[in-house]
């Protein structure tokens, strides 16, 4: 928002070039002026002026005491049947043809849409049927306190279209200035591009603030089977670990065996926003059309079951890994046995090939290597799944809080690691069995990429009894469009609420040229 504020973030896989998402707004934000950034990691390595930035405007009717001011109408409203919006001109970028075979429908009536290019290519592009004034159509006081919304503006032909440029010649010298800049940073990147997917980055630093080179760094995902990752922090004391491909937020733990250092956890996300000039929300009467729109599907939505829908894309799934540790060589369950006082007795009497014994005055747990037919005096030793570098403040542990004591007895291989043996402690509990966590450890919320939302059209609609005032009746991220194939057809249902909808096409054609197609229809009551 205009103070800053991060109210949704989240992280979309990139596939073939592009990603396609969508982001849920909370209940809770007021009535103002948002902004939306989208940026790739490799951008990270420039000035945050150069990320494509959208105004969003939420208009919230729930929080109690809400008002928004309203001003003197504008001159330039917008005829019901008008076929395209004030200004809006589709030429610009325009290699797409949308065809109706009419202009006006009865709600509930099918609708087909034929596509076609006006000359072969090959694009990729996305659909959407929305209630007209829902696109990118930033206030015009936002744009004038919010200059670098203009640059953002200047990519996106349906925004350029709505907000022409009074000097093009100052606009382009700007863009050109950012490539500029784009160039002159190449020798001094701040954030290196990774191709290993998903990944958590931080620095490890000594009880003096030095960052330690080459230290051992673990991390682990808090779920009921082990899912763990190891890496080494580089010449500046630095870490970057592969995730693999994680969905949705999770609680990692990352750690250090050395108990002097400290974990810190670098921020994934860009903190560095621009400068924003706050604007008070304010609509006109032509808005009220609109807005009254957004309330009355908002109730319905709320209080009619929801109408029969079908999936209009699939998404495909990630490859998620479970765990990456297969099944112990011996596991005990301690409720098996009678009850044993202490821990160090439980690994006396009932863990075979496991001792304790004492390493530099601490104590410490060896493994019996039975490939190697040698004892392993520095183990990894997990609790409930997550690494534990005191063993004393292991032993100190109440048995009756453990269910199960899991050991591997041969050296394990690990990514780039080799593991010499595994200890596996499983409680009963959910905070560890009260063990006590070194500085060198931090539990952290890690946001893995977002879990897609499929756009649900509804379908047979004339049976339904309930009513369908969607503003947003289609949303297709990815229609490919091949030169032996110049055409495409789609069909949605006409919905209950009377109005005009546009239906906008837009794209990059495999040679990076943008193309867009436009066309409005309208749904009235009767013919």
């Amino acid at each position: 928002d205009e103070s800053q504020k991060v109210i949704v973030q989240e992280k979309y896989l990139l596939t073939d070039h592009k990603a396609a998402g969508s982001i849920r707004i909370p209940e809770d934000v007021p009535s103002k002026y948002y902004f939306l950034k989208a940026y790739t990691r490799y951008m990270r390595n420039f000035s945050s002026s150069s990320f494509h930035y959208q105004q969003l405007t939420i208009v919230n009717p729930l929080i109690e005491g809400g008002s928004i001011p309203t001003k003197v109408a504008r001159l330039d409203k917008t005829p019901v049947n008008s076929s395209i919006p004030p200004a809006f001109n589709p030429s610009a970028g325009e290699l797409l043809k949308i065809e109706l075979n009419k202009e006006k429908y009865l709600p509930r009536e099918a609708i087909h849409f034929h596509l076609e290019s006006l000359k072969p290519l090959s694009a990729e592009l996305s659909a959407t049927v929305r209630w007209q004034g829902l696109g990118n159509q930033p206030a015009p006081q936002v744009m004038l306190h919010n200059k670098w919304l203009m640059a953002s503006c200047e990519e996106d032909p349906f925004c350029r279209s709505f907000y022409p440029s009074e000097n093009p010649s100052d606009d382009s010298s700007i863009l050109q200035g950012q490539e500029k800049a784009l160039l002159q940073g190449v020798d001094d990147l701040e954030w290196l591009p990774e191709t290993r997917g998903l990944t958590i980055s931080g620095l490890v630093q000594n009880e003096k603030k030095e960052n330690r080179a080459g230290a051992l760094t673990m991390v682990s995902v808090l779920q009921k089977t082990p899912l763990l990752y190891m890496g080494t922090t580089d010449e500046q004391g630095i870490f970057t670990i592969c995730l693999q491909h994680l969905q949705d937020q999770k609680d990692l733990f990352v750690g250090t065996p050395e108990e002097k250092n400290t974990v810190l956890i670098r921020n994934d996300f860009d903190s560095n926003p621009p400068e924003v000039t706050t604007v008070p929300l304010q609509f006109d009467s032509t808005f009220h059309r609109l807005l009254s729109s957004l309330n009355l599907h908002q109730q319905l939505d709320r209080t009619y079951p929801k109408n029969k829908t079908q999936a209009v894309f699939q998404s495909k799934p990630l490859a998620i890994a479970s765990t990456n540790l297969l099944t112990p060589d011996k596991r005990i369950v301690l409720g098996d046995f009678i009850k044993i006082p202490t821990m160090s007795e439980v690994y006396e009497e009932l863990i075979p090939g496991v001792r304790i014994q004492k390493k530099e005055g601490k104590e410490n747990l060896s493994v019996f290597n039975v490939e190697q037919q040698k004892w392993e005096d520095s183990p990894l030793i997990l609790l409930d799944n997550v690494p534990i570098f005191d063993i004393s403040e292991l032993l100190k542990i109440d048995p009756a809080k453990v269910e199960a004591i899991e050991t591997y007895h041969s050296a394990y291989i690990l990514g780039d690691y080799t593991i010499g043996a595994i200890i596996s402690i499983i409680t009963k509990t959910n905070n560890f069995a009260s063990y006590k966590w070194g500085e060198q450890t931090a539990f952290t919320t890690f946001k893995a990429f977002a879990v897609p939302q499929v756009f649900e059209q509804v379908v047979h609609l004339k049976k339904s009894h309930f009513p369908d005032f969607r503003p947003v009746l289609y949303w297709q991220p990815s229609i490919p469009l091949k030169q032996e194939k110049i055409s495409e057809t789609l069909s949605i249902f006409a919905p209950d609420r009377p109005g005009v909808y546009e239906v906008l096409v837009q794209g990059f054609t495999n040679l990076g040229e943008p193309c867009m197609g436009y066309i409005t229809f309208e749904v009235v009551q009767n013919k």
